[in-house]
């Protein structure tokens, strides 16, 4: 993916190594130098943000978020995002991990997060249950400055607690439906990603989704690209890949098995596709 000139890459992954720890909770070093006006485009990382107080605007992939207390943002990898600032400068609390770190959670739902904030940024949530966020914050940030033996296990737990705690949030919101969802039905980018999230193990092909949406795949695959800066085969790739990665990490299935489970149609085939995506087979990731 070419990538504009004017928008700074931050591989979370490198910042996170560098400071040799699995995570990183002050985000203003992880993000210096940023200007205000510059806008940022996140790779191989998350970062969740927990806001204490109201104002301010965030722009992901186009999309404007306005942003309140008791919010919970998830900024998700490969996202254009607009006024970061805005965000590092407000009360928040904020913590950044790699993929990784979520993909070798206990449970496969914890992926779950990446499908929700990739088309849903931002959402507010109860008062009370922000404030059990924050406790969790709070116990990682208390652990982080420790020195005992089992620090990163403790931290990893209590993160893994606050990943299912979220996604039951997001969960709600789309139990909702659209009518008062954040979501709007009109918006082209959100009716395409609804439809990737439901329909991406057995269907790969943009005429797929253009037909589903009553548009030619050359206006869908431009206005996709036009929103969200990525060509719309990177979107149905992604999906696809971190199913994959998933399965290999977290389950004992066969490559083979996997290959069945996620429509290819031969194991040889999902093995030169994720080789192509990844410079990796399958069995060395």
């Amino acid at each position: 993916m070419n990538v504009d000139k004017n928008i700074k890459v931050i591989d979370l992954l490198q910042i996170i190594r560098e400071s040799g720890d699995d995570f990183i909770i002050n985000l203003n070093d992880a993000f210096r130098d940023i200007e205000t006006t510059n806008q940022i485009l996140l790779r191989n990382g998350v970062v969740i943000l927990l806001c204490k107080s109201d104002g301010g605007v965030i722009t992901i992939n186009s999309k404007e978020y306005k942003l309140s207390k008791s919010c919970v943002i998830v900024l998700p990898s490969n996202h254009i995002i607009n006024n970061i600032n805005s965000l590092l400068m407000r009360e928040s609390n904020a913590i950044a991990v790699s993929e990784d770190y979520i993909l070798n959670m206990p449970s496969p739902i914890d992926t779950s997060i990446f499908g929700y904030s990739r088309y849903l940024s931002v959402i507010k949530i109860a008062d009370d249950k922000f404030d059990d966020l924050q406790s969790y914050y709070r116990f990682i940030y208390k652990e982080s400055k420790e020195e005992s033996k089992y620090r990163l296990e403790i931290i990893q737990s209590i993160f893994y607690a606050l990943i299912l705690e979220i996604l039951a949030e997001y969960e709600k919101v789309f139990e909702v439906g659209d009518s008062t969802s954040d979501i709007k039905a009109n918006d082209l980018s959100d009716r395409f990603f609804r439809l990737l999230g439901a329909n991406y193990k057995t269907n790969r092909s943009v005429k797929f989704y253009a037909d589903k949406l009553n548009l030619t795949p050359k206006y869908l695959s431009t206005a996709i690209k036009r929103v969200t800066g990525r060509p719309i085969l990177d979107w149905i790739h992604e999906a696809i890949l971190i199913d994959a990665k998933m399965l290999l990490r977290t389950t004992d299935m066969t490559v083979q098995e996997i290959s069945e489970q996620l429509n290819f149609s031969s194991p040889s085939a999902f093995v030169q596709f994720f080789k192509k995506h990844t410079g990796k087979t399958p069995r060395n990731l």
